[in-house]
C-alpha cells in the first residue's frame, strides 16, 4: 500500500504519504516542511514537534531562522548564513536571507498520487525553479528527488542543504563513512570550538579546552550547547547514520557524492531547539555562506537555461 492524502498538522494544510513501514507528512505552505517522519513498525517518530510557545504558522520571508517553531525537516536554499548574492549577473549583491528562502515560501503542489507528493518554487531572490518529488515505498525508504532549473541568463551558484532535525533521544550516535577523520568547525568562536574552520579527528577530538570528545555523541538538552562541523572538502561522503542505541532504530541519508558533494552536521544540545537533534546536512556548498562558497570555489554552480537534478534516500530501520 502505497497512498498520498490530504491531512492537516496544527491546522495548516498537509500531505501524508503511508507504506507499509513509514507515514511522512508535508506541509507545502510551510516551505514544504517534513513535520513528520513516522517508521509505522517500531511507533516511532524521528521529528521534534513545534518548541514549546511558539505559533505554528508560515513565516515572514527573510524572517531569522531561529524563530519559527523550529519543527521537523526544513530546505535550505540558495544559502545557509545570509549573504549578498555573489554570482554574476543583474541579481549580483542581492541580499540572500537566513537560512535562504526555500524553508521560508509556500511550494505548489504539482503532483500527489500513489505515495509521491511533487512540490515545486520559483525563487523570488533569484530566477530558478526548484521541484521536489518525495516518495515512500515499501521497506521504510524515503526517496526525495530534487530538480533545479536555472531561468536566469547567467550561471548561477547555489547552495542546496537538507536540514533534517531528527530527535537524539537518550543515548544517540552519528555514523559517517571511514573517509571522514577530520571536521572543520564553521560556526566560528561564539559556540566554544574555536576560530571558523579549526579542525577536529572525527569521532573522537580534543576541544580547545583540552578535554577529550566523543563528537559522534548527543549530549541532553540540559547542556544548552551546539556544534556545526562540515567533513573536509576532499572526504566526499556519500552517506550519514543516527543511531537511536537506547532503543534499536536507525536512520540513514545516501546520496550521490557527484551531485551531492559535501556533507555538514549540525548537533543542538539545547541551544537553539528545545531538544537535543542530530542534523546531518548533505550540500552542494562547502561552508554555511554561499558567498564564501563561490569564493573558495567550492560550490556547485548550473549553467543559464540548464537543469541539475539530485537524489536523497532516506532509510529507516530498526535492530543495531
Amino acid at each position: 500500500m502505497n497512498d498520498t492524502k490530504p491531512t492537516s498538522w496544527y491546522d495548516q494544510p498537509a500531505w501524508a504519504l503511508e507504506s507499509d513501514a513509514l507515514r511522512v507528512v508535508i506541509v507545502p505552505g510551510m516551505g514544504a516542511k517534513i513535520v513528520s517522519l513516522f517508521d509505522k513498525r517500531g511507533d516511532f517518530e524521528w521529528l521534534p514537534g513545534p518548541m514549546p510557545g511558539r505559533p505554528v504558522r508560515p513565516v515572514a520571508y527573510a524572517a531569522p531562522f531561529v524563530e519559527q517553531e523550529m519543527a521537523g525537516w526544513d530546505e535550505m536554499f540558495p544559502t545557509i548564513l545570509a549573504c549578498a548574492y555573489p554570482g554574476p549577473g543583474p541579481r549580483h549583491g542581492v541580499a540572500l536571507p537566513d537560512h535562504g528562502e526555500a524553508w521560508a515560501l509556500p511550494w505548489e503542489v504539482a503532483r500527489a498520487a500513489d505515495g509521491e507528493l511533487t512540490l515545486t518554487l520559483e525563487g523570488r531572490a533569484l530566477p530558478y525553479r526548484l521541484t521536489r518529488s518525495a516518495g515512500v515505498a515499501q521497506g521504510g525508504t524515503l526517496t526525495l528527488r530534487y530538480t533545479l532549473e536555472n531561468l536566469g541568463d547567467d550561471l548561477m551558484p547555489y547552495m542546496w542543504a537538507a536540514h533534517p532535525q531528527f530527535l537524539a533521544g537518550a543515548d544517540c550516535r552519528i555514523v559517517l563513512p571511514p573517509e571522514v577523520t577530520e571536521v572543520v568547525n564553521t560556526a566560528g568562536p561564539d559556540v566554544g570550538w574555536g576560530p571558523r574552520e579549526a579542525r577536529y579527528g572525527w569521532p573522537q577530538a580534543t576541544a580547545p579546552d583540552g578535554r577529550r570528545v566523543r563528537l559522534d555523541k548527543v549530549g541532553p538538552p540540559a547542556l544548552g550547547q551546539g556544534r556545526k562541523f562540515f567533513a573536509l572538502p576532499d572526504a566526499r561522503p556519500s552517506w550519514a547514520e543516527v543511531r537511536r542505541l537506547e532503543s534499536g532504530h536507525w536512520l540513514r541519508l545516501a546520496w550521490d557524492p557527484q551531485e551531492v558533494p559535501y556533507l555538514g552536521l549540525w548537533v543542538d544540545e539545547g541551544m537553539v531547539n528545545s531538544v537535543a537533534v542530530a542534523a546531518p546536512e548533505p550540500t552542494t556548498g562547502w561552508y554555511d555562506d554561499l558567498a564564501l562558497a563561490w569564493n573558495k570555489g567550492e560550490v556547485k554552480v548550473i549553467p543559464a537555461g540548464a537543469v541539475h537534478a539530485w537524489t536523497l534516500l532516506v532509510q529507516a530501520g530498526v535492530g543495531l
